[in-house]
């Protein structure tokens, strides 16, 4: 089997099952099935999900870190000529195919060394797979993370506050909103100031959206109770201290409260990175310019310098069709990551 042929084989049997945080089991057997086929040394999972390929015993440890799951909502895979579309086809499914992937190739012409794909669980939750890793004092050498880069290779992540505000007010009949308050209110008022505050457009830049608002059971009541959720993003030169401070001052003064779900730090390592470096050469034996590449969301990365600062994200796909409708992927991107990805071990293996 060619690897275009493999490729297409592999991601459509990715993509084909649905995936949530919590339905990533699901794929585990497929994958077992698959590391059989290609030659890999050893299948196992850990205790919270993870699944691991592993091939080689000796020399630098290196992990090439996907994750399994896909945020809700299931779109049916299906293949049009050279393209697949479906739920996680982008994020992250298209570059754990390239992985697991570019690995095996690499195996064909193996150094010294002991690589693992690792298909991580709840990066799109809680990021429990990665967590659990640090946790357990996982050690690998070098690692690449597995995200939709459209070939790019990115060297920086925002950090990501999740923050829950809740509102109480009277209530009151919605013919007379003057004589009664409203929680829902309370709630527009304060995603308005915020969203103003934190209006960023670019990774340099403070953004925030609401995502989740609940007000309200009867129309012509004004709502007693409301609850909304936000994230904020925040790039490297920000403090999320004084993001949180400012933040809570803005609900002392609207009279809301706020809970804080999760605080990730943001992450940037330099482009003389070992990873960074092999994946530039791979590229180059390529054929491709390389383009290094700052990203505005989070990522296993995130979490996942705390087990090795010879870290970055690669990946094929368009990330801005991350968590859309509209995910696709081209098999000839799947099949370009994976031979970058075999060059850029090669590469590590030796350092």
């Amino acid at each position: 089997m060619n690897v275009e042929e493999l490729a297409k084989k592999l991601i459509l049997d990715l993509v084909s099952e649905y995936t949530p945080p919590g339905h990533e089991y699901k794929l585990a057997p497929i994958i077992r099935c698959w590391a059989d086929e290609l030659g890999y040394d050893e299948f196992y999972t850990d205790e919270v999900g993870n699944v691991f390929l592993r091939y080689g015993s000796r020399g630098r440890t290196i992990l090439l870190a996907g994750h399994l799951d896909t945020v809700p909502g299931k779109i049916d895979a299906k293949l049009v000529q050279d393209t697949v579309y479906g739920r996680g086809v982008i994020d992250a499914k298209g570059p754990l195919t390239a992985f697991i992937i570019g690995a095996a190739l690499h195996k064909s012409r193996m150094s010294d060394c002991k690589v693992y794909v690792g298909g991580l669980v709840r990066e799109e939750d809680d990021g429990l797979g990665a967590r659990y890793l640090v946790e357990k004092n996982f050690r690998s050498d070098h690692i690449i993370i597995g995200e939709p880069t459209n070939l790019g290779i990115a060297i920086a992540y925002r950090g990501s506050i999740l923050i829950k505000v809740s509102a109480s007010a009277i209530g009151g009949h919605s013919s007379a909103p003057y004589i009664g308050s409203s929680a829902l209110d309370k709630l527009i008022e304060f995603i308005n100031i915020v969203k103003r505050r934190f209006n960023g457009e670019s990774f340099d830049e403070v953004s925030c959206a609401f995502t989740i608002l609940r007000a309200g059971d009867w129309i012509s009541s004004l709502p007693r109770e409301g609850e909304a959720y936000a994230n904020i993003r925040y790039p490297p030169k920000y403090s999320s201290e004084n993001i949180i401070e400012e933040v809570k001052d803005i609900a002392e003064k609207v009279g809301v409260g706020l809970e804080f779900l999760s605080v990730e730090k943001p992450v940037e390592v330099s482009v003389n990175t070992e990873v960074v470096r092999a994946l530039v050469r791979g590229m180059l034996r390529e054929n491709l310019k390389p383009r290094i590449v700052k990203k505005t969301g989070t990522s296993d990365m995130n979490t996942l310098i705390a087990v090795s600062k010879s870290i970055a994200a690669f990946g094929p796909g368009d990330s801005r069709l991350a968590h859309t409708d509209y995910e696709k992927i081209k098999i000839g991107d799947i099949v370009t990551a994976s031979n970058v990805v075999s060059n850029a071990l090669i590469e590590l293996s030796r350092i």
